[in-house]
């Protein structure tokens, strides 16, 4: 079976969610993410973390970790919305329901 592009994004990023989380605490740098309200919260390294409802899309990241956004509240079978590494300040507002950071 094929890989498609999408998914290829997906595996990737929760790949490294997971071996991350097998890091330990102390290694691990909190992310911070900006809304569109204005609203911060911060996400701990590994896994797939849910984001705050209400607050609008996704302004800025910052952070020194790799990351992918996704367009549901789950990581496995969303559209990867954005990804990249490092901080980052978007132009347009991502409309995001999840992200995974490692």
């Amino acid at each position: 079976m094929p890989i498609r592009p999408a998914n290829l994004a997906t595996m990737s990023a929760t790949i490294a969610g997971a071996i991350s989380g097998m890091a330990s605490r102390e290694e691990t740098a909190p992310v911070l993410i900006t809304f569109e309200s204005g609203h911060e919260q911060t996400v701990e390294n590994g896994g797939c973390r849910v984001l705050e409802t209400g607050q609008g899309g996704v302004v800025e990241i910052e952070g020194e970790s790799r990351f992918a956004l996704f367009g549901g509240t789950s990581c496995q079978g969303s559209r990867t919305l954005a990804s990249g590494h490092g901080s980052v300040r978007f132009g347009t507002p991502v409309l995001a329901g999840a992200i995974v950071i490692g």
